[in-house]
């Protein structure tokens, strides 16, 4: 069982979240602001104090984990294993903002062919769908070859403070970090 208590405003608690999701690991999300009986729970776990996020991985408490902290209670709690870990983050390099602006340009592509002259409907169509299945996935093949990713960067979560590089190495980005960090 893994459940998070955080809440909507909070930037730790969509990190946390961010980062389970892309690693695609379900959890339950209680928000302290919505739910008395959460806040009552987040206080006892916290000796009193309000503090978001708290992660319960099966018995283990993490308050306001970072993404490194919360891969490795997911490891030690048999929910994931260290290599499948670093698998499920090289799967995902595309930032939010950018996976919906690959949807958009590919559904326009898709688009496009319907009124293209017919020697180049085909291949229009076959880069739309490609440009929006990569958006939906979340993965870009090119970033895959090079070794870069745009996760962490500006384009990925704005209302987040870790926006120190875009593009950045695998091994520089906060997210794959967390993956790397995981294999050694």
């Amino acid at each position: 069982m893994l459940t998070v208590y955080g809440a909507e405003w909070c930037e730790d608690t969509q990190r946390s979240l961010r980062y389970l999701r892309r690693i695609g690991v379900a959890c339950v999300y209680r928000d302290v602001d919505a739910d008395a009986a959460a806040l009552d729970e987040v206080k006892a776990l916290n000796h009193g104090k309000r503090r978001t996020p708290v992660v319960r991985v099966h018995d283990e408490v993490l308050v306001e984990p970072g993404n490194r902290a919360l891969a490795e209670a997911l490891v030690r709690n048999g929910i994931i294993d260290r290599q499948d870990a670093s698998e499920r983050m090289r799967r995902q390099n595309v930032g939010d903002l950018e996976r919906g602006i690959r949807i958009g340009a590919g559904a326009g592509l898709a688009l496009l062919a319907f009124k293209a002259p017919k020697l180049l409907r085909i291949p229009l169509a076959v880069l739309g769908g490609w440009e929006m299945l990569t958006g939906v996935v979340g993965w870009c093949p090119v970033y895959s070859a090079v070794g870069v990713t745009s996760l962490g960067g500006p384009l990925d979560h704005p209302i987040e403070a870790d926006r120190e590089s875009w593009l950045a190495r695998h091994t520089e980005s906060a997210d794959h970090a967390a993956a790397q960090e995981l294999k050694e």
